[in-house]
């Protein structure tokens, strides 16, 4: 199924919008250091709590690999041990960025985008191999293109959120998060501990 394009800010929802934004800033802003918070260069007891998840979508995605599947040759950037990130940025100037999140909801797709502010209306039902339910939504604009995608399995909810300022290839970047949706899929733990 095709998604449906919306192209004006005024009719994308509040919820997706603001997502779309803050993915974009992330995946478009700066990188912090990743040095201890007292200098010292020893993580501290909350910097090696936040190191100790059991999984992140990250770990089974590289720049090598989410470049073949997108098209474009891009950066991983993973973030701090406080502040870990699944983003990958352009190797080239004006390329798509794409940013990487996760929640652990028990009550469903819509249920989990109902909590995030996010109205399931405005996103797209989409078919991902191995996926109980995907969604995606796309904003087109003369400036650039956004493009947002949700896939569930089981009690885990994860998301893509892409960017790319003009000129942009809206079909590369849709394809490009769809077939990042579908690694997620794939590669999906059916518990927190992975």
């Amino acid at each position: 199924m095709a998604a449906r394009r919306v192209r004006s800010g005024a009719d994308l929802d509040a919820g997706v919008r603001a997502a779309a934004l803050a993915a974009l800033a992330l995946a478009l802003g700066g990188l912090a250091g990743c040095s201890s918070s007292d200098g010292s260069g020893t993580p501290s007891a909350a910097e090696s709590a936040a190191a100790n998840v059991a999984w992140s979508p990250c770990d089974d995605l590289t720049a090598a690999s989410v470049g073949r599947l997108v098209g474009s040759g891009v950066k991983e950037l993973d973030g701090t041990l406080t502040s870990p990130r699944c983003t990958f940025t352009p190797a080239r100037t004006g390329g798509p960025a794409y940013d990487v999140n996760y929640l652990w909801f028990d009550g469903g797709l819509d249920a989990a985008l109902d909590a995030m502010g996010a109205s399931g209306a405005q996103l797209e039902p989409i078919d991902v191999a191995g996926a109980d339910a995907a969604r995606l939504v796309v904003r087109a604009e003369k400036s650039g293109v956004l493009v947002t995608g949700f896939v569930q399995t089981e009690g885990l909810v994860q998301s893509v959120n892409a960017a790319q300022v003009a000129p942009y290839d809206e079909d590369q970047v849709v394809a490009g998060t769809k077939a990042l949706l579908a690694t997620l899929a794939a590669k999906a733990p059916t518990t927190p501990q992975g």
